[in-house]
């Protein structure tokens, strides 16, 4: 999406949220997420050593060949690109990584999918809420999926499993390896369409405890498409929109509703 447009859908966004403490929330499951983890500001266990290898990998100049499967394309060219544009540009940043683990740690997750690896940062934010945990992710690119599989060991990470390839192919061979999932991170292939298919590839193993978080709802026409679909699916019981992050929850218990949050 343009600048303009995405600081005009900020703006639009910010004024219709709700504030940080939770004012106006008449969920108490979602209040409670707000105040106990959304605005949770616990420096965790974890944070410190995982941020340590995010800053070598920004002060890393080495350069790499990269094939790029991020748009969906089949015969995307290979180019070279230097490890540290790679992790300014592809990373997480540490506040939205962290809300991933303080989520995954609230609600004692265990069966755990990532669709989008990159240099493995957001990952290992995953994989150290419990090494009891199961991790699968997936990444399309093998040189950088091997830059990953190196902050897993710097990170002494054991309970992850890399897969490489298009993400069409291997995404179902990643869900036959679970009986069920308990939390989902989509952040490949920011296409409706690809978006959408990987949705309803993961439907298949939900619970009524399962949360989806979807990456980048607003970076362009296509992801704000897939966002408003996805809000509307029978399924889908409460969603959250933190604008750089979609949360979905599956709770039938729970009246069906969308939240506009500040984070």
């Amino acid at each position: 999406m343009h600048r303009k447009k995405t600081v005009s859908a900020y703006i639009k966004f910010w004024f219709t949220a709700k504030n940080r403490k939770g004012f106006g929330i008449h969920s108490p499951f979602v209040f409670k997420l707000v105040t106990q983890v959304i605005h949770d500001y616990t420096p965790y266990y974890c944070y410190a050593e995982i941020e340590k290898v995010r800053e070598l990998l920004l002060k890393n100049n080495t350069t790499i060949q990269v094939n790029d499967l991020g748009t969906g394309t089949i015969n995307n060219k290979t180019k070279e690109r230097c490890i540290s544009t790679i992790a300014k540009n592809s990373l997480k940043p540490a506040k939205q990584a962290q809300l991933l683990f303080r989520l995954i740690n609230y609600f004692a997750y265990r069966n755990l999918l990532e669709i989008g690896t990159s240099l493995g940062i957001t990952s290992s934010y995953l994989a150290k809420t419990d090494s009891r945990a199961k991790l699968i992710t997936l990444e399309g690119c093998a040189n950088i999926a091997g830059l990953a599989q190196e902050t897993f060991e710097k990170l002494n990470i054991n309970n992850t499993e890399l897969m490489v390839g298009n993400f069409s192919q291997t995404l179902p061979k990643a869900l036959d390896k679970f009986n069920q999932l308990d939390f989902v991170f989509f952040d490949g292939n920011h296409t409706q369409s690809a978006t959408l298919e990987y949705f309803e590839r993961c439907l298949e193993k939900i619970h009524n405890e399962t949360l989806f978080v979807f990456d980048d709802i607003y970076l362009n026409k296509d992801m704000v498409a897939a966002w408003e679909a996805i809000k509307k699916y029978p399924q889908v019981r409460v969603s959250l929109n933190l604008f750089h992050l979609g949360l979905v929850f599956f709770r039938k218990e729970l009246t069906k509703q969308h939240f506009n949050l500040r984070f």
